[in-house]
């Protein structure tokens, strides 16, 4: 083959080479700027408390995305704007005796939006008094895994054990008119636990110990003082 029929060839298929990879990259393109059409808007890891005191305020938040806006709707409390924030939202709890609920849907940059996600049933309590708990270790290392659980009208109020010493003494928040309801659990060494339970007012509602009963302890309508 002659010296130029090879070259042609050569040339030729530098040119077809050469195209493909344009017509390749031109397709990157294409795909990358439609990108924004494809993004479809759903809620992630939408998070917040499921109860809260009369006078308190919680923010609600969401996984955020670029190019998004998400959207709230507040029942049964005031929400706040959060400055240059659009996945996260402040409530402040300004009434009780009834149900809240905090609501998000994503608005994406394609203007497309996502289903409204909604945690709803949020329990507001009015203002709580404090009830004081003593909790005492006769070896000095703490409960070993033994604790108080609470709840109020059925919700969690908090788990309480003496994490190490001898003794400690800490305020338990207790709503006003609430069904309250405390537990004992068992840990490694609970003949070595005692504890006592006052109310707002002073009165001992509960001592035990050592090896306190285990289960339910106290079940009544707490009532804070005037």
């Amino acid at each position: 083959m002659k010296k130029n029929n090879i070259l042609k060839l050569a040339n030729i298929f530098t040119l077809l080479v050469f195209s493909i990879l344009v017509n390749i990259s031109c397709s990157d393109n294409d795909e990358l700027q439609d990108d924004s059409s494809k993004v479809i808007p759903t809620i992630f890891d939408f998070t917040g408390a499921n109860k809260a005191f009369s006078g308190t305020s919680e923010i609600y938040s969401v996984l955020p995305r670029g190019g998004s806006e998400f959207i709230w709707t507040v029942t049964g409390a005031e929400m706040e704007a959060i400055p240059g924030r659009t996945d996260q939202i402040k409530v402040n709890f300004v009434q009780y005796d009834e149900l809240a609920s905090v609501s998000v849907y994503e608005k994406a940059a394609n203007g497309s939006v996502s289903e409204t996600s909604t945690i709803d049933d949020i329990k507001v309590f009015g203002p709580p008094c404090n009830w004081s708990l003593e909790m005492n270790d006769a070896y000095g290392d703490g409960w070993n895994g033994a604790k108080l659980v609470f709840t109020f009208d059925g919700f969690d109020g908090g788990e309480f054990t003496l994490k190490d010493g001898a003794t400690s003494t800490i305020n338990v928040p207790v709503p006003n008119g609430s069904e309250l309801k405390v537990s004992f659990v068992s840990g490694d060494w609970d003949e070595e636990v005692t504890y006592k339970l006052y109310d707002a007012n002073g009165t001992l509602i509960k001592e035990d110990g050592p090896t306190p009963e285990v289960g339910e302890v106290v079940s009544l309508t707490n009532s804070c003082p005037l």
